[in-house]
């Protein structure tokens, strides 16, 4: 899971509060570094909103022109401009654009690693979030050996429950399923959902993800009906406090049909096949990954209610 910190916002009000302290500048470049800060401000609010709808094509769009005024404005290896880099390659692997966004967080890492050194916590966000691409390329073994050196660093600094170190474990849970260690994994997500839910609440967004990573690992170890319990409960309160047309809302209804599908339950496992598929279609675009792989669940789900 690719962890975003959105805190630029706060960086250019800094800024143009530093602005307007500096000693006597001619008035046309204060007016107009003014307004070039405004105007970030204004572009990392749209970026972060459309982020949290689900909204990733726009969001990516917002990014590009935050990173190039921060490069501008900041300069190369200042950390605003590192953050909005790593925003943007989070926002470009939710798009399935996994090249791109392993390109981005290498880049970042490796200033990162030399400007500030391996265990400051922006490092280690950057090799969290190279590893999360890394996973998405299916590069499981690649992307354990880096979320276990991210975890091991977090557990010895923050402690066995911070919030990051439960981001890390929950990270490592979701490789180590993806290469069949099913057993690993589902403990390891249990402890966290017990942590987050604890330190969260169970409507918060990482509890959730966390219910959802374990009904994952359920499934996969075909515990359907265990499984379905799960998604049902992660989809009806993703959508109390997502929205029904947010991202995450989508992935939960792709998943529950899914694991109907396995159980046999194809009617309302299309209903909810085809509910994911208009959603991502219309959130992240036609030639997506998961919009893909929606249609092509759709159209076997369909053949089978035919047969």
């Amino acid at each position: 899971m690719h962890e975003m910190r959105l805190s630029l916002v706060m960086s250019a009000v800094c800024l143009l509060q530093w602005a307007g302290l500096r000693a006597e500048p001619p008035k046309a470049e204060m007016a107009s570094e003014k307004g070039r800060l405004i105007a970030l401000h204004q572009h990392y609010q749209s970026a972060a909103a459309m982020s949290a709808q689900g909204r990733l094509v726009e969001a990516e769009a917002e990014l590009r022109v935050i990173v190039s005024t921060c490069r501008e404005v900041f300069g190369k290896e200042h950390p605003d401009t590192l953050t909005s880099r790593s925003d943007l390659a989070a926002t470009l692997a939710g798009e399935g654009k996994y090249a791109e966004a392993e390109k981005e967080n290498r880049a970042v890492l490796d200033i990162r690693q030399r400007v500030l050194g391996k265990e400051h916590p922006d490092t280690l966000l950057s090799r969290n979030n190279l590893a999360a691409t890394l996973q998405e390329e299916g590069r499981h073994a690649e992307a354990v050996r880096e979320y276990r050196a991210v975890l091991e660093v977090r557990q010895r600094v923050l402690g066995e429950e911070h919030l990051e170190t439960l981001d890390s474990r929950n990270s490592l849970a979701t490789a180590l399923n993806d290469m069949g260690r099913h057993a690993e994994a589902e403990k390891e997500h249990r402890a966290v959902l017990e942590l987050r839910e604890r330190q969260l609440g169970v409507k918060h967004p990482k509890t959730l993800a966390s219910r959802n990573n374990l009904a994952a690992v359920l499934q996969e170890q075909e515990r359907h009906a265990e499984a379905e319990r799960e998604h049902r409960k992660v989809l009806a309160l993703r959508e109390k406090v997502l929205g029904a047309n947010h991202a995450d809302v989508f992935m939960s209804c792709f998943n529950l049909a899914l694991c109907l599908e396995a159980q046999a339950k194809h009617q309302e496992a299309l209903v909810f096949m085809q509910r994911a598929g208009t959603g991502f279609k219309k959130s992240l675009g036609e030639r997506h990954p998961y919009t893909q792989a929606a249609e092509e669940c759709r159209v076997r789900i369909a053949a089978e209610i035919k047969k």
